[in-house]
């Protein structure tokens, strides 16, 4: 991504494409700025507040069982990575955009702003900071990505097929962004980036690592 972004006007060419006639041509669009950003970012987040219901039902079940057999203790940890990466990774891409220079092209002096365009790697002081890179809308697709960590290591069809669902999502609502002028794709695609690396954090630090400790002490035995 680097290399094509950082060497070609990619984003801009793409961009141009829907600045129209002084606007951009998803601007106020019902589908867009409603039902995208709106509903379809309240329907992940009830997702997720399942999955911590999932979470905390485990986590009572086995305290009734006295520990609980071993397949529920592993799926109730592998519930919990996925509720902690569908919180970590927005809050993850929040973090990152809130260091940003970066403006939205709807801010670009290209379209009508007032902020100069710049890339990833130009390094130029931008005041005020634009605070709008990576796409923080997509991540509401890309925080599905934990759901691919529940059958990783064990049913790789489904976590390939959850992984992939997930991404397209997720394209799609930073796709509607660009449209509206909100987003580059290379805000998106380097959301999706750093969303699966804070998935794949999660899942090593509490199930693979998990899992190669238990693994050892079983050969000890």
């Amino acid at each position: 991504m680097l290399l094509v972004f950082e060497v070609t006007p990619l984003d801009l060419w793409l961009e141009d494409g829907y600045y129209r006639a002084g606007k951009f041509v998803g601007a106020g669009n019902w589908w867009l700025e409603v039902f995208s950003h709106l509903w379809v970012k309240w329907g992940v987040i009830g997702v997720a507040g399942l999955v911590w219901f999932k979470v905390i039902a485990n986590w009572f079940a086995q305290r009734r069982d006295k520990g609980g057999v071993a397949g529920r203790a592993s799926d109730g940890r592998r519930w919990l990575v996925v509720g902690l990466a569908m919180l970590l990774v927005p809050a993850s891409v929040g973090a990152l955009k809130h260091h940003s220079g970066m403006h939205c092209p709807w801010d670009l002096q290209r379209y009508g702003g007032d902020a100069p365009y710049v890339k990833l790697l130009d390094f130029t002081p931008i005041e005020p900071p634009g605070r709008c890179f990576p796409a923080g809308h997509a991540t509401t697709g890309f925080a599905l990505f934990a759901f691919a960590l529940f059958w990783r290591g064990r049913q790789a069809g489904l976590a390939r097929l959850a992984w992939w669902a997930a991404f397209s999502v997720g394209v799609a609502l930073g796709w509607g962004q660009q449209m509206r002028g909100a987003h580059f794709l290379s805000h998106t695609l380097w959301s999706a980036w750093v969303s699966w690396a804070v998935c794949l954090l999660v899942y090593r630090a509490l199930i693979q690592e998990n899992e190669s400790r238990a693994g050892r002490l079983k050969s000890d035995k």
